[in-house]
C-alpha cells in the first residue's frame, strides 16, 4: 500500500509540473511594402489599389482573426495553438464601375526572395486534405446482434472543410455595386523567405478584355514566443 501511495504522489506531481512547462507559439507578420503601385493604410497593414472602377485590397490575416474562424481550435483548418498550417491573405474586391467583372484567384501566386513560388490552393485541394466527413457508430444492439441503431458523427475534417468552403474567396462574376471578400491561401511560406510578393491575376471585365496583374509586396517575419502555460 505504501508503494502505491508513493506512485500516486509521483504521478500527481508529474501532472502539476508538466502543466506548468513552457508553451511555444509561432507568430508570423507580413508588413506591406509601399512600392508606389498601391497605397498602404497606416496601422492596418492593408495594401489597396483602385483602377477602372475596381477597388482591390489585400492583407495578411492575423492570428486573432484566423482563430475566430472556428468555434473550437481543433476544428480550425488554418492553425492550431502552436503554429500556422498555411499563409492566409484576405482579399477584398469591390466593383464600383458600370460593368460586371470576373475574378479568378486560382491563378494567384506567391513569390519569395529565395526564388520560390507558391500557387494558391483550391477548394478541391482542401477536399482531398480533409476527406472524412462522417462516421457511423453502431449503438443499442438488439439481442440477435443483427439489428442496431446508427449514430452519425461529424468528424473534425467535416468542420475544417466546411470552414474553408465558407472563408475562401468565391471566384466568378461580380456585378456593379457588389463587394466581395474572402481568403487566398498558400502553403506556409519558408521561415527564411524575407520578402514575398503576392501576384493577383487581372481583374477582368466580364466580356474578357485583358487587365494588368496586381503585385503586392510584404516583409515576412517569423517569431517563436515562449509563454508560461498555467
Amino acid at each position: 500500500m505504501r508503494g502505491c501511495s508513493r506512485l500516486l504522489t509521483f504521478l500527481f506531481l508529474l501532472v502539476i509540473v508538466s502543466g506548468c512547462g513552457p508553451f511555444y507559439r509561432t507568430v508570423i507578420t507580413m508588413e506591406p511594402v509601399n512600392t508606389g503601385d498601391y497605397t498602404v493604410k497606416n496601422g492596418e497593414s492593408i495594401c489597396s489599389a483602385e483602377k477602372e472602377g475596381v477597388k482591390v485590397s489585400l492583407a495578411f490575416e492575423k492570428r486573432k482573426n484566423l482563430e475566430e474562424v472556428s468555434e473550437y481550435l481543433n476544428w480550425n483548418p488554418y492553425l492550431n495553438e502552436q503554429k500556422y498550417f498555411f499563409s492566409v491573405f484576405k482579399l477584398t474586391v469591390e466593383n464600383t464601375g458600370k460593368d460586371k467583372i470576373a475574378v479568378d484567384t486560382g491563378k494567384a501566386v506567391l513569390l519569395d526572395s529565395l526564388g520560390g513560388q507558391l500557387n494558391a490552393l483550391s477548394l478541391e485541394y482542401f477536399k482531398t486534405l480533409f476527406p472524412v466527413s462522417t462516421m457511423v457508430q453502431p449503438r443499442n444492439y438488439a439481442r440477435n446482434d443483427l439489428i442496431f441503431d446508427k449514430t452519425v458523427i461529424y468528424t473534425e475534417d467535416y468542420y475544417r472543410y466546411n470552414l474553408v468552403e465558407k472563408t475562401l474567396f468565391v471566384n466568378g462574376e461580380i456585378y456593379p455595386g457588389v463587394k466581395r471578400e474572402g481568403y487566398i491561401v498558400f502553403d506556409r511560406v519558408k521561415q527564411e523567405a524575407g520578402s514575398v510578393t503576392v501576384i493577383l491575376p487581372g481583374i477582368l471585365p466580364a466580356e474578357g478584355a485583358k487587365s494588368a496583374e496586381l503585385r503586392f509586396k510584404f516583409l515576412h517575419k517569423v517569431e517563436v514566443k515562449e509563454n508560461i502555460k498555467n
